[in-house]
């Protein structure tokens, strides 16, 4: 039998807003609303003062501050729910039973009750029947509220759990036969729940196969009941392959030398863990994604189902104070040696001596979380080691370490699942052979390493290792960076942070053209790292890639009253003769080349030095990119680098080939925020597009548009700074940003009569103009476009839109692209 609902109407309601709260200041009323968040546990008090700043405008340019009374605001009880497919096993053969696993996750901010019913919607050739278990009735869906391990049968009139914890799950498993005449290819559909397209988190329409919440307390959620639904299917003659997939991901956070800079023995490092559930079949395997769900663990004694994430204490090292675990987990310990794998320890809740633990663990309260759903992630797990057990005289120790997760497919106990960390593959995945290794590995064979620190390393079966090198500073280290962060770190190493900045371009700077810019001043800062005062020296040092700053590009280094400037001949920097000169006292000196910075104290002792780019006439637009118009002919899309080294010129020759040596780069870009015009048409009222025509896709191209198409302009505008990575670095945020687009100012004309006909060519399609992020949009009408007005339509300039200006809200980041667009009929 199918079991279907003959209808279903399940629409969105919105409910209104919780507290409005008066606040009088100055015979002002303010009016407060608390910002609530589904997150934010039921019954929590949430104070608030309003603080202002303002001015006497008798007397501009003094702040009068004003502090506001105190409000609070309780947060109310909120119901919520997903219910997402787990996972299908089983071959779907004709007479073949199939069992269809979902996880239902309360993620409304408060304990709540589910209800399940014993019902499934299905379509294709199956029908829900068969046994789960030799007792169960046939047909009966079961549920797990401990991650799988046990099930049990819901009733024929469905089910109502017992609270569930927030981010707490209850696993559900429906069983289908696939009927004898089923087809190769016939796809089986199952649902559990009811609501349009497996809508999640909606407020209820009562029908009887929904999955919805139950509440606990009187009064019960501001929301009302909520519900939700998920489907998964599976093609008749296929094998369902059901996985989770699991990637377990570690960072060192922090990094203290206890205030020694003379011993590594107190070195602190600490670590942070998240388990990633994955939602997607990542591994292209042909996998099904299914929640995680415990494993048998020893944990005081007694052997029980959790969710194992572990990290063993590095060599060298030794646990430093309590671990930290989020919500809904625990941690536990073990002096198990290493050789031993994870999940096969002993564990405890009980802290031994520190220096006993060999592993620290953190395992799922069953009592919260029983599983992790598809498309989760669990992160704030947290650990912190000291060294320990080095030489008193050892100048360099490598502290090498891999995490691990071990758990199991929901619904499926038998396949065990393991992860290090390190990489982004789930599972150990071998993406060489498409095979998931079948037994844990504990990391010590990996032979891969995570440089990045942000577990990028190289997809292995054996994880990769998070590397950290201890030193003991030597009495000459240097090093150089933007201004206040001599220790920034760029996307690669220390060598390559970058401060970004841009000159000014003039108005009406065409793509494809050139620009003389003026020059351009940044401020670094160089700090002595060494166990003894140094004289630090500066030199600009040519870019990796030769051609990316422009020949004769003058640099020009400056500290106090010293400065030395360089031109660029395309390969290296010649110093300019007499350029070196400067005052100290008022007195005339001439600067050493390079310019060196005396005395910087040891232990890092810091100083800030200048330097001016200046650009040659002739230089490109960093915006230019082919894509822009046939005067293009390269793609640009960057800034023009000089790097700065700063060294310790122990050997007195004046360059910068000594131990010592640090580089920062300074950037100059000729704008960072491209503009990219184009244009479609769309059939409108006017005739259909030509057969072949390619004028309905947007291009830079030139249209041929009929009386009565549409015109539909797209300006996308780009920041195409380098974004930030690494630490440290400067970037540029396009900030203030105001896109202008006027119809009767030349170039553009398309909001005037050009051909005299007594109407304006084109004319606004009201509702069309959009920008794909936040922003507002002004109109203006006339001709010029100075009189402000409203998205209107119309045959003059007084009754039409003549003028858009689209401010963007808040700043673009770099690498961050948004779109305006509006409409014009031909007239």
């Amino acid at each position: 039998m199918v079991n279907r609902k003959k209808s279903v109407n399940k629409q969105h309601q919105p409910y209104q807003s919780l507290i409005a709260t008066a606040l009088l200041t100055g015979s002002l009323f303010q009016f407060v609303a608390p910002v609530l968040a589904e997150g934010t546990t039921a019954g929590t008090s949430i104070s608030n003062t309003a603080t202002a700043t303002y001015e006497d405008p008798n007397a501009p340019g003094s702040p009068i501050n004003s502090t506001s009374n105190a409000v609070t605001v309780t947060v109310a009880e909120v119901a919520g729910i997903t219910v997402t497919g787990s996972g299908i096993t089983g071959t779907a053969n004709p007479g073949n039973t199939l069992v269809y696993t979902y996880t239902v996750t309360n993620v409304g901010n408060d304990s709540t009750k589910f209800q399940i019913p014993n019902l499934a919607t299905t379509t294709g050739p199956a029908t829900v029947s068969g046994k789960l278990t030799p007792s169960s009735p046939s047909g009966n869906l079961q549920y797990s509220i401990d991650g799988g391990k046990n099930w049990t049968d819901i009733p024929a009139g469905g089910l109502t759990t017992g609270a569930i914890a927030v981010n707490g799950t209850v696993l559900v498993r429906v069983p289908i036969t696939v009927q004898a005449g089923a087809q190769t290819g016939d796809i089986i559909t199952v649902q559990l729940g009811q609501t349009p397209g497996d809508a999640q988190n909606q407020p209820r329409s009562a029908n009887g196969g929904d999955v919805y919440t139950v509440k606990i307390s009187a009064g019960g959620p501001v929301n009302g009941v909520r519900e939700a639904s998920a489907t998964q299917q599976i093609k008749v003659g296929n094998t369902a392959n059901t996985r989770a997939l699991a990637t377990i991901l570690k960072t060192k956070t922090a990094y203290d030398n206890a205030g020694t800079s003379s011993s590594l023995s107190d070195d602190l490092l600490t670590y942070g863990l998240s388990l990633r559930v994955e939602a997607n079949d990542v591994t292209a395997s042909g996998v099904t994604p299914a929640a995680l769900a415990g494993t048998d663990i020893n944990v005081d004694g007694t052997t029980t189902s959790h969710i194992l994430v572990s990290d063993a204490i590095p060599a060298n090292t030794v646990l430093n104070g309590i671990p930290i675990a989020p919500t809904g987990w625990k941690v536990v310990y073990t002096t198990t040696p290493t050789t031993t794998n994870a999940e096969a320890a002993t564990w405890t809740t009980t802290q031994p001596a520190l220096n006993l633990i060999k592993r620290v663990g953190f395992i799922n309260d069953p009592s919260v979380v029983t599983s992790v759903a598809t498309g989760t992630t669990v992160s704030g797990f947290s650990i912190q080691v000291k060294a320990s057990g080095i030489a008193a005289n050892t100048t360099s120790a490598t502290i090498n370490n891999i995490a691990q997760v071990a758990g199991t497919t929901a619904g499926d106990p038998t396949t065990k699942i393991y992860d290090n960390s390190g990489d982004q593959n789930p599972d150990n995945f071998d993406s060489t052979n498409k095979t998931f290794p079948t037994t844990p590995n504990p990391g010590t064979t990996s032979t891969t390493t995570d440089t990045q620190n942000n577990n990028t390393g190289t997809n292995s079966t054996t994880g990769a290792v998070n590397t950290t090198t201890l030193t003991v500073p030597s009495p000459t280290s240097v090093l150089n960076g933007p201004n206040g962060a001599p220790d920034a770190v760029g996307p690669n190493s220390n060598n390559d942070d970058f401060t970004n900045k841009s000159t000014l371009i003039p108005p009406n700077i065409a793509p494809g053209s050139t620009v003389d810019p003026a020059a351009v001043s940044f401020t670094n800062t160089v700090q002595n790292t060494g166990t003894s005062a140094a004289n630090i020296s500066l030199l600009p040092t040519p870019p990796t890639t030769a051609g990316d700053l422009p020949t004769n590009t003058v640099v020009t280094v400056s500290y106090q009253g010293l400065s030395a400037a360089y031109k660029y001949n395309g390969t290296s920097f010649v110093f300019v003769p007499g350029s070196g000169v400067g005052t100290v006292g008022g007195n005339p000196i001439s600067a050493t080349n390079p310019v060196r910075i005396d005395a910087v104290a040891a232990n890092g002792g810091k100083a800030d030095y200048g330097v001016s780019i200046d650009l040659p006439a002739g230089t490109p637009l960093s915006t230019d990119t082919t894509a822009q118009g046939a005067a293009v002919t390269t793609i640009i899309e960057r800034g023009f680098p000089t790097p700065i080294t700063a060294f310790i010129d122990t050997n007195n020759n004046g360059l910068p080939d000594d131990a010592a040596t640090n580089t920062s780069i300074d950037r100059v870009y000729t704008g960072f925020l491209q503009l990219l015009k184009q244009s479609r048409v769309l059939q409108g009222t006017g005739p259909a597009l030509p057969t072949g025509s390619t004028d309905g896709t947007f291009s830079v191209t030139p249209k041929k548009p009929a009386p009565g198409n549409i015109i539909e302009y797209q300006i996308t505008y780009k920041n195409i700074s380098t974004p930030q990575v690494g630490t440290g670095n400067v970037i540029l945020n396009a900030d203030k940003i105001v896109i202008t687009e006027d119809g009767t100012q030349s170039p553009n004309n398309w909001a005037l009569d050009n051909d005299t006909s007594g109407q304006i060519d084109t004319s606004n399609i009201v509702g069309s103009a959009k920008d794909s992020g936040a922003s507002t949009i002004q109109f203006f009408t006339g001709s010029p476009a100075n009189n402000p007005g409203v998205d209107q339509t119309g045959t003059t300039v007084s009754s039409d839109v003549t003028k858009y200006v689209n401010t963007a809200t808040g700043q673009i980041a770099p690498g961050v692209l948004r779109t305006f667009t509006f409409q014009r009929k031909v007239n």
